[in-house]
This record gives C-alpha cells, structure tokens and sequence, in this order.
C-alpha cells in the first residue's frame, strides 16, 4: 500500500495516492464530510474507515458526508469493504449521504446500500442541492473540501 497521510493547513485529513484521494473535513462533531477524487483500487486497505474510527469512538451517532466526483471509481474489493463498514457500524451512524455526480457511482453506492441492509440510514443522490440542504442542517456553515 502506497499512500500518503496529511494534515491540510484547515485541519482536513487527506489520504492520497497516485489516482486517489480521500479528505476529510469535520466542521463539527459527529459529522464529517468526505470527498472522494480518483479511483481506489484498494490501496489504502482499510485506511478510509479506519480515519473514521475515533470519530465514531467520541460521538456516536455520526453523520457522514461522502462526495464523489465525476471520475471516481472503486473496484469490487473496495465496494466490499465498505459494504462490510457499513453494516458493522449502522448503530454508530445517524446517516450516510452520498453524492456522485456519475450514474455508474449512483449505482454503485446503491448496491453498498442494499447490501450492507442500512435501510434508510443511507441516502444516495445525484442532484447536490438536497446533499448540500442536509449538509447544512448536520453543520450549518459547513464548507465542503476543494479537489
């Protein structure tokens, strides 16, 4: 596993690799937004949700943001993975908000949903407008991470 681990000047955590990156933004406690550029072919292992863990620890029940853009993509290992998180930590979430901009990630994220048998925890969108409205209402004057 080749990646890099840093804390950004605004306190966000980003882990990155040569086609990926996941940075993580907490504009308070108990929520924490999530952009996702590139696609993970599994080289950060369990790294994304192991960066959620103390999160989890300190506030349950956390409200998780995730933004994905255009490009980003993950093989079936990763999709697996998160699958697996998200049904081992459904009693430490709130909610889960997933925005693609890419109907193939749309999909994707809709078949973690079903799979990891979240129900309604999990909310898939496409349009960033009710994304943001949910973002805001969890962090009122949250900003979201730049690429």
């Amino acid at each position: 596993m080749s990646f890099k681990r840093e804390t950004l000047e605004d306190g966000a955590v980003r882990l990155s690799s040569e086609r990926c990156s996941f940075t993580y933004q907490r504009p308070r406690p108990g929520v924490v937004f999530i952009l996702i550029v590139g696609n993970d072919k599994g080289e950060f292992g369990t790294s994304p949700m192991d960066e959620l863990r103390e999160d989890i620890r300190r506030y349950a029940p956390v409200e998780l943001f995730f933004e994905m853009d255009e490009d980003t993509g993950a093989n079936l290992p990763v999709q697996e993975a998160w699958t697996e998180w998200f049904s081992t930590n459904r009693s430490a979430l709130k909610s889960v908000s997933i925005l693609t901009h890419s109907k193939y990630m749309h999909f994707t994220a809709e078949v973690v949903k079903l799979f990891s048998r979240t129900g309604e925890l999990i909310r898939v969108y496409l349009d960033p407008e009710p994304f943001q409205e949910a973002l805001q209402r969890a962090a009122p004057g949250a900003q979201k991470a730049q690429k």
